[in-house]
């Protein structure tokens, strides 16, 4: 093909010269190129052909002339002209950007002073990111058609009633459109533009394409086909798993596409004419008909066809990838077989491993059983992949993604060890591990929660992705990227009382122009390891040698912010299946969202704690002028004074880490400095004296405070009890206490006094003699265990202070089981609630002190303590009016926000469910050690659990009425969990990151919920904490992004934290003006337990979706999907019934709260014991054997069971 005539040159635009020219079009040649300048970028692509140009005079000034430019595409002679030299691509680039591309320039017209019209295609509307991924387009309905026959009818099984076999739950319209959309994506991609063109027109109307990064032009339309996939981002709580699992029932049995360079000759040559049904198989594999998919409909009639099914299994296509080749050498070789992969309908769901049971227990909740043929597989099961003939007989793989990696990019190419015991290997680990993933072409392969796959850079996940066959991708998240999240995500956190100060669309419109420079270039490159690492779309994956799109060139925005041409907005059109938030609202209404701040006067020991703090800030800033390595602002001392300020913001819950030896010294500091710098001539500030006078007035009312010393050393939560026991009063007191006074108690002190009373019901007087000889013996171990303890410390320091030469002192290494060393760590066993002991059988000291008390009052009839004794819920204690047991009652708590939450759950948790995000272990452990107070069951979901733990915490709290509370980590709830079983939400700290805070309220406000849910977070008044939250709300989003890591990196935040004050603070010597009180005082002793639940096994009332070799060394069994499914039945029938009484469809309005909460409900028909002066002896008959404990329970009900069957 020759490129001499001017038709295969596009006009592209004109120059004006300050040349003069003859009045007639000539071309530009060797003849007259010298018209043009040396720095022309016309001129070299004259010489090599790569445009044409003609010149004429100017008509409107004639020492000017016009050039006009044709430019030959980058697709027409490549063949004939080199098109790859980068030289001449630069000099290309510059020429276009310089051409006038108007009508008038073209015909010599335009005046030579008017405006160049240029190829300028950057966007108008720099648009940010967040605008961009919020405003793609939802899935249309009208473009749901395919041309494959199988494939529409899978799309319209969505829609059709009941049509999808095997869902239990109705999908809502928005669900069906998102997975008719993501088959419609695998089955017919659509073919796009190259995103680097943009469809231009030259003066004379010419179309042709344009690279406005090059400069290249291409006459002709260069597509690619969309990836067969993309990423499923519905926003959080809106049912990505079951879209997901839907679109994996719908196209059940569907079969992948054999890929077009592996799909010659794949016709089956056989050795022996085959018979008729091999050969009808063999086109039908071939065809790609769901056969299984069919046969399984016909088995529903109880036909079977066993032979059909064997015939169709063995024909199942395959095909083969060719050895590579082999260097050449003089050594004779064997040339390798090809590998023959086999086409495999299965989906592979890689998920976080925290997240496995979540997928089972969704497969669980909205299929029937055996819908779903599952292999779940974890990364510490030790369970060997199955074969590859198993394989193929399962409809969905779920697997963790680090099994997934060690199974497809094992740690130096070697295979995994099963073996009980490294030192007893007999596997052969050693030898290179061949994965039966490898052998199988799978359907489709879906990422959860994909965004961690984006790392920035290519990890373990990328490599092994590498490896799979497999024909359409999906990555799962809401929040492909920190910055790309739905606008209603991060409106939850900024919710007002009953109404939205701001909407949806209004959030949208004032972020659409951001400026997030920094933010938004970490999220493109998530996004590119997405499109190129796992998805690999094309242009951006292809190879060095096959055109290659530079991500940076044509995505990233230009380092002023200004948005590079439509290449990023197509992008995401073409790769994001979501639904704008108007959409969705239009198909479901989730219930209300109530997020309010509660302000909270801190309580004494609050200030306390706080001035701590604030001492130790002034002291350091005055003391070293603010300047140099000693002040603590100083970037050296960055990672002590982040801990310090992390410590500060828990400590609004309660601190006990202060030491009074540390204020000591810091006071000390304080009162040498002052002296050092009171002579005459001293510059010392005024200011800065009168700060630290304050600070050491301070430090001594803090020091001076008993209560605080005896906090700080034992890491006790100060609790406040009336009316206990006098005669006991001395012996459990963390004080000494005057009369009138309440008694302060710690609550480790005051559960193992509950629980003494618990165990010795029936001493009789002596009981109170007992146990204040308990409370001395557990005071004066726990002043031992102390003694002990700083011993240890002590000895410890001396070891690491010796000087050179001196050997080291022997400290005896002892397991150190102290409840002191026990009181810091959330252990598994820590974080499962377990009930009191019910009272055993035991001789009765003073039978006359005893009676059955039942909800009518005392009754000595014979018959009820059997009654009693054959139900489930355990005996009711209660005393005599007079009793101080019966008086006894907790008044509060040396933590405002303790108490705040004790009243609380005590008025909520009988209809609702609750959700305590905490960040601090400390404040887990003292709020479950007051829900043990007031006997309400929780979990704690924390860090250091076991994965099978954390499942089966989730599983049993969504599925079970037992536990009411769960306290929860906060940096463990950003993505994925599902717990809207909760209804209330408390922060017991704010949140700096807004959008933390929001995932967090997404874990309850989701599909699935129906009740309104209600936010809290506790704030105490006029502390920093306080500060901190009105400075969150005033901060834009750029301000966020750049502190996102810690409050500190924001300029007025830090500057807030060096002006701290003190809080106003006196001394109080009066217990009762120490405490945060509660507006119910609640019983102490007497109340109800639950005697279904043994103390010494707490998980026995746990659900346990999955099995580890943690859960087989305690003896858990899995529970059973049939079981789970009877769970769930039973709690919806629950909360059904309750709504028909009408007694959870109460939901009080909560900014009308007018003081007092309400006194929770009394228990309903218990029978019990009270202190009294009925004779009941015979409760311990032998004749009766009521026990009341858990096993003798057990075994009369299955008598009498027994006893009415026969």
């Amino acid at each position: 093909m020759s490129v001499d005539a001017l038709e295969d040159y596009i006009p592209v635009g004109s120059l004006v010269i300050n040349r003069a020219a003859v009045n007639a079009w000539v071309p530009i040649d060797h003849r007259n190129i010298d018209l043009l300048s040396a720095e022309c970028s016309l001129r070299p692509l004259l010489y090599a052909n790569w445009a044409r140009a003609f010149i004429c005079a100017h008509a409107c000034c004639a020492q000017t002339s016009v050039i006009r430019v044709y430019v030959l595409p980058d697709d027409v002679g490549r063949g004939h002209i080199e098109r790859c030299d980068r030289v001449l691509q630069k000099h290309l680039l510059d020429l276009m950007g310089t051409l006038d591309v108007s009508l008038d320039a073209w015909e010599g017209r335009k005046a030579p002073d008017a405006p160049v019209q240029t190829y300028k295609l950057d966007s108008v509307d720099n648009e940010s990111l967040f605008y961009l991924f919020n405003t793609v387009p939802s899935p249309d309905p009208e473009a749901l058609s395919v041309a494959c026959a199988i494939s529409q009818d899978a799309i319209n099984s969505l829609f059709e009633p009941e049509a999808l076999t095997g869902l239990k739950t109705t999908l809502h319209p928005y669900q069906k459109r998102t997975a008719a959309t993501m088959i419609r994506r695998e089955v017919q991609p659509r073919r796009s533009l190259d995103p680097r063109l943009s469809p231009t027109k030259g003066p004379l109307g010419h179309s042709f394409y344009y690279d406005c990064q090059t400069g290249q032009v291409y006459r002709n339309k260069k597509e690619y086909e969309d990836v067969k996939g993309g990423v499923l981002a519905e926003s959080m709580g809106l049912g990505k798993t079951l879209i997901s699992l839907a679109t994996i029932l719908a196209t059940r049995g569907h079969w992948p596409l054999i890929p077009p360079q592996h799909s010659v000759g794949l016709h089956p040559v056989r050795p022996a004419t085959g018979s008729m049904m091999q050969m009808a198989a063999a086109a039908v594999n071939h065809q790609r008909v769901p056969w299984r998919k069919i046969f399984q409909g016909i088995s529903r009639f109880g036909e079977d066809y066993e032979t059909c099914l064997s015939i169709l299994e063995e024909n199942i296509a395959s095909y083969e990838i060719p050895a590579p080749p082999r260097r050449r050498s003089r050594r004779p070789s064997v040339m390798p077989e090809p590998e023959k992969i086999r086409l495999c309908s299965a989906t592979i769901i890689i998920v976080p491993q925290n997240l496995l049971s979540q997928w089972q227990a969704e497969i669980a909740q909205h299929f029937t059983q055996g819908t779903f043929k599952v292999l779940s597989i974890d990364s510490r099961d030790g369970v060997r992949m199955p074969e590859v003939s198993q394989l193929m007989a399962y409809d969905i793989i779920l697997i963790t993604r680090r099994r997934f990696e060690q199974e497809l990019y094992p740690v130096g190419s070697t295979g995994m060890c099963f073996c009980p015991a490294y030192a007893l290997c007999t596997c052969h680990a050693s030898l290179e591990y061949e994965s039966p993933l490898k052998r199988l072409h799978f359907l489709r392969v879906l990422m959860d929660e994909g965004h961690e796959f984006a790392g920035g850079r290519k990890n373990n996940a990328y490599y092994a992705l590498a490896k799979l066959h497999v024909d359409r991708k999906w990555i799962v998240s809401g929040t492909p990227a920190n910055g790309l999240l739905g606008v209603e995500v991060g409106s939850a956190a900024y919710g007002a009382p009953k109404r939205s100060d701001i909407t949806n669309a209004q959030l949208l419109e004032n972020r659409k122009h951001e400026a997030g420079f920094q933010q938004e270039l970490k999220d493109l490159d998530s996004l590119r390891m997405m499109v190129t690492g796992f998805l690999g779309i094309r242009p951006w994956s292809n190879g060095n040698y096959d055109d290659p799109a530079n991500w940076s060139r044509y995505i990233t925005p230009y380092s002023d912010g200004r948005r590079k041409p439509s290449s990023l907005r197509n992008l995401l059109n073409s790769l994001v299946v979501r639904h704008r938030i108007e959409d969705v609202e239009a198909d479901v209404q989730l219930p209300p969202l109530y997020n309010r701040i509660i302000p909270l006067k801190p309580s004494w020991h609050d200030k306390l704690t706080q001035n701590a703090f604030i001492i130790t800030l002034i002291s350091n800033a005055v003391t070293s002028e603010r300047v140099d390595a000693d002040y603590m602002f100083h970037p050296k001392n960055r990672p002590a004074l982040h801990q310090l300020i992390n410590n500060l913001r828990q400590s609004g819950f309660h601190w006990t880490g202060h030491k009074d030896e540390e204020l000591r010294k810091t006071i000390e500091v304080s009162e040498t400095y002052i002296a050092e710098h009171s002579g005459a001539g001293s510059s010392f500030p005024e200011s800065d004296r009168l700060l630290l006078r304050q600070a050491i007035t301070a430090g001594g009312i803090i020091r001076a405070s008993h209560s605080w010393r005896v906090f700080s050393e034992l890491q006790e939560m100060g609790i406040y009890v009336d009316n206990f026991p006098t005669e006991c009063r001395d012996a459990w007191a963390l004080v000494a206490c005057k009369e009138g006074d309440p008694t302060l108690i710690g609550s480790t002190q005051l559960a193992k006094a509950r629980k003494w009373v618990d165990s010795h019901l029936y001493e009789g007087p002596q009981l109170l003699c007992s146990l204040a000889a308990a409370g001395e013996a557990t005071m004066a171990k726990t002043w031992r265990d102390l003694s002990r303890a700083q011993e240890v410390e002590a000895l410890e320091k001396t070891s690491v202070d010796r000087l050179p030469g001196q050997s080291k002192p022997k400290v005896a290494k002892k397991k150190n089981t102290t409840a002191l060393a026990r009181r810091r760590l959330l252990t598994e066993h820590f974080t499962v609630s377990k009930a009191r002991s019910a009272p055993g059988s035991r001789t009765i000291k003073d039978s006359s002190k005893v009676k059955i008390v039942g909800e009518a009052g005392p009754s000595s009839e014979c018959q009820t303590p059997l009654k009693s004794a054959l139900k489930t819920a355990r005996p009711v204690v209660a005393f005599d009016t007079d009793s101080d047991l019966a008086r006894s009652t907790l008044r509060g708590t040396a933590s405002a926000k303790l108490s705040y939450l004790i009243d609380r759950v005590t008025a909520l948790h009988t209809e609702e469910k609750i959700l305590i995000f905490y960040e601090g272990d400390h404040i887990a452990y003292y709020i479950a050690q007051a829900m043990d107070l007031i006997e309400v069951r929780y979990l704690i979901y924390t860090r250091t659990l076991d994965l099978a733990l954390k499942s089966a915490y989730i599983a049993t709290f969504n599925s079970k009425q037992t536990f009411r509370v769960m306290l929860m980590n906060i940096h463990e709830a950003a993505h994925g969990l599902h717990i809207a079983s909760a209804s209330r939400v408390f922060f017991v700290n704010p949140v700096w990151q807004p959008n933390v805070e929001a995932q967090a309220i997404k874990r309850a406000h989701r599909i699935g919920q129906t009740r309104p849910v209600h936010v809290e977070t506790l704030v105490l008044q006029g502390t920093l904490e306080d500060q901190m939250l009105q400075r969150r709300k005033m901060m834009t989003v750029q301000e966020h992004q750049r502190a996102e890591k810690s409050l500190l990196d924001d300029e007025p935040m830090s500057t807030i934290i060096k002006n701290a004050r003190l809080l106003p603070l006196h001394v109080e010597d009066n217990l009762a003006n120490q405490m945060a009180e509660l507006k119910v005082p609640i019983k102490l002793f007497g109340r109800a337990g639950s005697s279904d639940v043994d103390p010494e096994n707490p998980y026995a009332d746990l659900v346990f979706p999955i099995e580890t070799e943690k859960t087989k060394k305690l003896g858990i069994k899995k529970t059973t999907e049939a079981e789970l499914n009877a769970m769930q039945s039973k709690s919806l029938t629950g909360e059904q019934n309750k709504r028909k009484c009408g007694e959870s469809d109460v939901m009080e309005d909560d900014t009308k709260e007018s003081g007092a909460l309400k006194p929770p409900r009394p228990a309903k028909r218990r029978v019990g014991f009270a202190i009294g002066d009925e004779d009941v002896d015979s409760l311990s008959s032998p004749r009766l054997g009521l026990d009341f404990g858990n096993t003798q329970m057990r075994r009369i009900c299955r008598e009498l069971e027994g006893h009415i069957i026969g």
